[in-house]
């Protein structure tokens, strides 16, 4: 039982010896004595507050100590009860002194110790009354005393189990305070995660569609710039060429931060990457194999967004004078998009990458797929992308 419990049961001990001694120890006063020798009325009243103070002060002092002193405790107490009982110079009554004891074994002891205390103290009782009238006072001390054990033992066992009943209930509405702390914990944390991902979600869809746009007009203009002087027509019409991927770029912007979870009106990926390829130089050579199917749109946005990170990439590192881009149905498990070029490549590791293929590795593993970049054996760079379809 739980301290709680436990204190309740001490009091309910303590209450009930005093209860029960003062109410024997009256009949001292009615001067109906079996026997007149005061030195057993003194000895009585000492082994009466022997008994008293040893039931009050056992709570606090068996609490949280093992069977020894369990053990020493109602060993001391039946012998007190006995000499009690049998030096009183009262009967009848006097017996439900030995109540309280088997009351309170019911509380400290495991079942089959109690009724050992139980038993010795109804036998004391039994045997008190046989050794002066034979068996026919053991038959009426039998039925006297029965029914008050009895009702000693239900009663303090229903007791028991509504304490028991208590310290669960107790119990249990801790557990559930803890478990609602731990899930509104759980809910802060997934609201932080939540915004985290929204966070790196609209970073990627600045980075992959802002970002290559930009690129891509930059390089127009760059290229205008270097026109100028000389053939003035084909810079206005590179200048014209930036200003519509410039308003592509917004239109791309509002797409991603207005209405990024809908991803409504897109073009189908084939024909999304003929447009894509068609911005910038190098124009990448599109092949498609396979039978193209009908894929989700989010496998189709991030497969637009590996093809326009590797464009941009190449536009702006690569030096490269062609490419080839290559969208692959031919697997029925996933689709597969590989771009190579035939610049430079790489001086860094395979596994090093701007923020650009970092975000983007990202978004292709959240899809269950796999992204690989490496430098080509015969020149040049290669970036791989399969997801499930």
């Amino acid at each position: 039982m739980s301290n709680a419990s436990r204190r309740t049961g001490s009091y309910y001990s303590a209450f009930a010896f005093a209860s029960v001694i003062l109410s024997c120890f009256t009949g001292f006063f009615q001067n109906q004595y079996y026997y007149g020798s005061e030195w057993m009325v003194l000895v009585t009243f000492a082994l009466g507050a022997i008994y008293t103070i040893l039931s009050v002060m056992s709570g606090p002092w068996l609490q949280g100590r093992g069977q020894g002193a369990h053990c020493l405790y109602y060993v001391t107490q039946c012998a007190v009860v006995s000499g009690l009982i049998f030096l009183s110079p009262i009967r009848g009554f006097f017996g439900i002194i030995l109540l309280p004891l088997a009351a309170q074994s019911i509380f400290d002891l495991r079942p089959h110790w109690a009724a050992l205390v139980i038993s010795f103290l109804y036998s004391l009782n039994i045997i008190l009354w046989a050794i002066p009238y034979g068996w026919s006072g053991a038959y009426e001390a039998f039925i006297n005393y029965s029914t008050a054990f009895a009702f000693t033992i239900i009663f303090t066992i229903i007791t028991r189990q509504a304490l028991k009943a208590r310290d669960r209930e107790e119990k249990l509405r801790e557990e559930v305070e803890a478990a609602n702390l731990q899930l509104q914990a759980y809910a802060a944390q997934a609201a932080d995660l939540a915004t985290t991902r929204e966070r790196n979600r609209l970073a990627r869809e600045i980075h992959d569609g802002v970002g290559h746009y930009l690129t891509v007009v930059k390089t127009q203009l760059d290229a205008a710039t270097a026109l100028l002087p000389a053939q003035p027509e084909k810079a206005r019409e590179t200048v014209q060429k930036a200003a519509r991927l410039a308003g592509e770029a917004l239109d791309d912007v509002r797409r991603s931060v207005g209405a990024l979870h809908a991803d409504t009106g897109r073009l189908p990926l084939p024909d999304a990457l003929k447009e894509l390829i068609a911005q910038g130089e190098p124009m990448p050579t599109f092949a498609i194999e396979g039978a193209p199917r009908p894929l989700s749109s989010a496998i189709e946005h991030a497969l637009f967004r590996a093809a326009q990170e590797g464009l941009t990439n190449i536009r702006k590192h690569a030096r490269a004078s062609s490419a080839l881009l290559i969208l692959d149905f031919r697997t029925p498990q996933f689709i597969r998009l590989e771009l190579t070029d035939n610049g430079i490549g790489t001086s860094h590791s395979t596994t090093h990458s701007g923020y650009g293929l970092i975000g983007l590795r990202e978004r292709i593993e959240l899809l269950g797929g796999r992204l690989e970049t490496a430098n080509r054996l015969n020149g040049g760079f290669a970036l791989t992308v399969e997801v499930p379809a």
